[in-house]
C-alpha cells in the first residue's frame, strides 16, 4: 500500500511541513488528506469536493451537527478514520478563521502535531458526537498542545507569531467588554478553559500573558478554578510518557466534564 499526501484546492506546504508529513506517513502508515472547507455561522453541513480521497470515511463527520458546530468556531480540525484500506487523517482547514500564509501554515502544523502523536500511538479520548463532542476535543487539546508546541519549535515552524497575534486581538476585544460575559454555553466555556491552559503553559515569552489571563478572569470567571487546577496539574506531568499522557487525559476530561455540568 502507498501512503501519500493529497494537496487539495491549491494548498502547498513549506519544506518543514512536507518533511513532517512524510514522517507521519512512514511512522503511522497513514494517508493524510488536506482540505480547505469554509464554514460560516449558518453552515450545518460541510460540502466535500467530489474528488476528496477516502470521502466515504469523512462524510459521517461532516454531516454531523455537533461536529460542524465545533468546526464553525475552529481554525482547523482533524478527523482520524480507519477502514480496510488503512488509516486516514483528514486535516480540515476553515479559511474563514485560519488566515493565510504563515498563519495558515502554523494552523496546519498544529493539526500535523495531533496526527504525529496519533502515529506514535499516544492515547486519545474516543470522539463523542453531539453535545459531548467539544469535551473530547478540548480535553485532548489541553494535554497534547504541550507536546505539539515542543515539536513545532524543534522543527523550526514559525508558530509563535501568528498565535501571539491572535491572542493580542482577543485581549483587545476582551478589554473593550467590561464585566463577565453573559449567556456562555457549555462548549464555549470549555473552549475558554482550554485557551487559559494553553496561554498559561505555552505563552510565557509573550509580554501580554499576564494581561490576557487577568482579562479572562474578569470575562469568564466560571472557568478559572478548573483552568487553574488543570494548568497546575499539567505543569507537574511528563506528558511525553505515554502512561502519564493517558493519566493526564483522564484527569483533564473529568475536570472539564465537571465544569461543563456546572454550566446551565
Amino acid at each position: 500500500m502507498v501512503w501519500a499526501m493529497f494537496l487539495i484546492c491549491g494548498v502547498t506546504l513549506p519544506p518543514a511541513l512536507l518533511d513532517w508529513q512524510r514522517e507521519i506517513e512512514q511512522v503511522g502508515k497513514i494517508t493524510v488528506v488536506l482540505l480547505r472547507l469554509p464554514a460560516n455561522g449558518q453552515t450545518t453541513a460541510l460540502n466535500l469536493p467530489p474528488e476528496t480521497p477516502r470521502r466515504e470515511l469523512l462524510e459521517p463527520y461532516t454531516s454531523q451537527i455537533g461536529f460542524v458546530s465545533q468546526y464553525r468556531g475552529a481554525q482547523a480540525m482533524t478527523v482520524n478514520a480507519l477502514s480496510a484500506e488503512g488509516r486516514a487523517s483528514f486535516v480540515l482547514i476553515n479559511p474563514l478563521l485560519a488566515g493565510s500564509g504563515e498563519a495558515e501554515e502554523a494552523v496546519i502544523a498544529h493539526e500535523f502535531g495531533h496526527i504525529w502523536l496519533k502515529a506514535k500511538r499516544y492515547p486519545a479520548p474516543v470522539y463523542q458526537g453531539g453535545e459531548a463532542a467539544c469535551l473530547s476535543v478540548h480535553s485532548l487539546d489541553a494535554v497534547q498542545h504541550i507536546l505539539i508546541r515542543e515539536e513545532m519549535e524543534r522543527r523550526g515552524v514559525a508558530w509563535k507569531r501568528p498565535w501571539f497575534t491572535g491572542l493580542a486581538a482577543a485581549l483587545e476585544q476582551m478589554d473593550r467588554s467590561p464585566g463577565a460575559a453573559a449567556g456562555v454555553g457549555r462548549c464555549q466555556t470549555l473552549s475558554q478553559a482550554a485557551m487559559w491552559v494553553d496561554v498559561a503553559l505555552g505563552a510565557g515569552d509573550w509580554p501580554g500573558q499576564g494581561s490576557f489571563l487577568t482579562a479572562m478572569r474578569r470575562r469568564f470567571p466560571v472557568v478559572v478554578p478548573a483552568a487553574e487546577e488543570i494548568s497546575t496539574y499539567l505543569r507537574r506531568q511528563n506528558v511525553a510518557d505515554p502512561a502519564r499522557h493517558r493519566a493526564a487525559l483522564e484527569f483533564v476530561f473529568a475536570r472539564l466534564k465537571r465544569l461543563a455540568l456546572a454550566v446551565p
